[in-house]
């Protein structure tokens, strides 16, 4: 983990949009993923009730 101390503001505000960027793609992947989950009736096929139940 680098010293963000040693960051100026611009880099420092500029990292955190990365990172918030990232964490949205990754998030709309699973989402996506879990959607799929549900169009294959997942939750029939392995036992569950719904897909929420799957994924506890």
């Amino acid at each position: 983990m680098s010293d963000t101390r040693l960051l100026s503001t611009d880099e420092l505000l500029r990292g955190i949009v990365d990172e918030v960027t990232e964490i949205r793609v990754r998030e709309h992947s699973v989402m996506q993923k879990i959607a799929e989950l549900d169009r294959r009736g997942a939750a029939a096929e392995l036992g569950y009730k719904d897909v929420p139940h799957v994924l506890r």
